[in-house]
């Protein structure tokens, strides 16, 4: 076997590498499933739970059904992800996604509102754990020249998720009983968290984590379970941050300004993304009844989804993150706003939405969508990268809530201006947050 006088952060690409990035991405897939899934599911879901125009708080219900588990992820991420920086990431990565299983389970079978909300909540809960673990676990083990590519794959897996999702709820429709195809969708995204809870028990702990806490022997038997899969020995441990992990630290003269820029970056980009993903086939349905072609119009959305990854994943490491973040909120904030100015002029609803959805899509993948998730997890220490993801994560969520139920209450009482114009404000929130407080983290070693 080579010596290499190498950290792990210097090797090249390994085929453990891969597997630590499918395993933490699947945790990042099973949020992109599942909250794709009330998007279809509120279609059949308004019957059942008879919410109908005209129904008082018909549209405040199906508002916080959607939002209900955001506010899980809410508590989820900020907890856990602290945690993992006092326990480690492994103990918790192991088990978090079974919270999100059996309460997905629950959710399927729910009988009320009330149960629907409940259960939702506390599936987020462990949706949300696995955001600031999963982004820790594939900086910690990626190299220091390819760390963007592989966390831009990593937040990536959340559209593949959603994907998947559209695709099976197409068989799903067409032979399912109309009166429990929403159950059928929500009982698929328990399967996925069974499988992955499995096959994470055999990954090592973080050499980061390990390091830190002065468990050296340990950190370096971590990394070379990464290097013996290329025929590498390292035998130098990464320079790490000493000190404790507190969420105080975040707010810090150090890490103040970070903060800022993770959080409301962050919290702007999902305002936007998640009103308009989560309501996405509603907007569609107005204009054709028909929900497979509702479901289909929904997936070619997704073209321009691929299209931005591709561009991301192709130049993260060519001009930076900071560059492509800047781009992608400016494009979608510009093409929002003509939208918005031409839309009197546009006669067919139904392409309105669609192209002015699209051309966001774009933009956002081309930048914000991977590189909000990127940044806490490049720019903070390892000492509190989980708190920091964590608390990102958190305000995120806010985020996330925030355009589930305004969105809907605009998309329904108000023409489609006002929704374009709402969501352009955010685009300019997040713009000017990164265009401030933004660093550039490419190619520099974590600590």
């Amino acid at each position: 076997m080579l010596s290499a006088h190498k950290k792990i952060d210097e090797i090249p690409v390994s085929p453990f590498l891969l597997k630590i990035t499918l395993l933490s991405s699947m945790g990042i897939f099973m949020d992109g499933y599942v909250l794709t899934i009330y998007s279809i599911a509120i279609l059949y879901m308004k019957d059942y739970f008879h919410l109908y125009a005209g129904t008082p708080f018909y549209i405040y219900y199906i508002a916080f059904m959607g939002s209900s588990l955001f506010i899980g992820m809410f508590f989820g991420s900020i907890i856990l992800g602290n945690i993992s920086d006092k326990y480690g990431r492994k103990k918790i990565y192991e088990y978090d996604l079974i919270i999100a299983m059996i309460f997905l389970i629950l959710s399927g079978i729910s009988t009320t509102i009330i149960e629907f909300i409940t259960f939702e909540i506390l599936a987020g809960i462990g949706i949300g754990a696995d955001y600031p673990i999963s982004s820790s676990i594939q900086a910690e083990f990626s190299p220091k020249d390819k760390r963007g590519k592989f966390l831009v794959f990593n937040i990536f897996s959340w559209t593949l998720g959603g994907v998947a999702l559209l695709l099976i709820a197409i068989p799903v429709i067409l032979y399912v009983p109309v009166a429990v195809n929403w159950r059928v969708l929500y009982l698929t995204g328990a399967i996925i968290p069974f499988f992955v809870i499995l096959s994470r028990r055999n990954l090592p702990e973080s050499p980061f984590w390990l390091a830190g806490k002065g468990e050296y022997d340990r950190a370096l038997k971590s990394s070379n379970e990464v290097s013996d899969s290329i025929g590498m020995k390292i035998d130098r441990l990464p320079s790490v941050e000493n000190g404790n992990s507190k969420i105080g630290d975040l707010f810090s003269k150090k890490y103040l300004y970070y903060t800022i820029f993770v959080s409301i970056a962050w919290f702007s980009y999902d305002v936007s993304s998640y009103g308009v993903w989560e309501y996405t086939p509603s907007a569609f349905a107005f204009s054709n009844s028909n929900i497979i072609m509702v479901v289909l119009a929904t997936l070619l959305e997704e073209l321009p989804v691929f299209i931005g990854f591709l561009i991301c994943i192709y130049f993260v490491e060519k001009t930076g993150r900071r560059e492509l973040e800047i781009i992608g909120f400016a494009g979608a904030a510009i093409s929002l706003f003509i939208f918005a100015i031409v839309s009197d002029f546009i006669a067919v609803a139904l392409l309105l939405t669609f192209f002015s959805f699209v051309m966001m899509h774009l933009f956002h993948n081309l930048g914000p969508t991977n590189l909000t998730y990127d940044y806490p997890a490049e720019i903070f220490p390892t000492r509190i990268r989980g708190t920091a993801m964590g608390f990102a994560a958190s305000v995120s969520r806010i985020g996330a809530i925030t355009g589930t139920i305004v969105f809907p209450i605009i998309l329904f009482t108000l023409p489609f201006t006002y929704v374009l114009l709402f969501l352009v404000v955010f685009e300019v929130i997040g713009f000017s947050v990164t265009y401030k407080f933004a660093p550039e983290p490419m190619g520099k070693s974590l600590n």
